[in-house]
């Protein structure tokens, strides 16, 4: 194994640990409170900044504080909700079915991360890079990597798959 697998390793078993102790509800939760907390703050920002604009002169922090509070109202209001149902999880004896799924989240959360790190480094390393090239998780990995690749900028992309099909190349001798 060389540093990348190391790496690759380490990153998944935090995961994996973090979400089994969090449980599936909370992950979720978290998840869920971010994107509704943006949502809900790029939405009714206006509103609440012209129930605020008489104690707060500057429009521009005048929207940065309404935006903040409606984020971090929403964010705190969907924490709560899943620390709630945890609770009740626990109160009816399938906290061990969240915290099982929140293993699962956590591995599959561990994997987008780490073929995110190996986009990274197979797009901006020298093809053909020791690094990549003598990884023993990497050729795993890249299936995720590829698929996330569709997510990127045409030029990243199209630099991806170029080294990482030579790096293929030396994977497919090897096995």
């Amino acid at each position: 194994m060389n540093p990348l697998d190391i790496t690759f390793c380490i990153v998944i078993a935090f995961c994996l640990i973090r979400g089994a102790f969090r449980g599936i509800v909370k992950e979720a939760s978290a998840i869920i409170g971010v994107f509704g907390g943006f949502f809900a703050a790029y939405t009714y920002y206006p509103l609440l900044a012209d129930q605020l604009s008489r104690f707060i002169d500057s429009e521009a922090w005048l929207n940065i504080i309404s935006f903040l509070v409606i984020f971090g109202a929403v964010f705190a209001a969907v924490s709560a909700l899943g620390v709630l149902i945890k609770y009740l999880l626990k109160v009816v004896f399938l906290g061990w079915v969240d915290r099982l799924c929140g293993a699962g989240f956590g591995l599959v959360k561990g994997v987008l991360i780490s073929a995110v790190l190996l986009m990274v480094f197979a797009t901006f390393l020298d093809k053909g890079a020791p690094l990549i090239r003598q990884s023993k998780t990497a050729p795993y990995i890249t299936i995720v990597s590829e698929a996330l690749s569709g997510f990127a900028s045409k030029d990243l992309r199209q630099e991806f798959t170029s080294k990482i099909e030579d790096a293929r190349k030396i994977w497919e001798k090897r096995l």
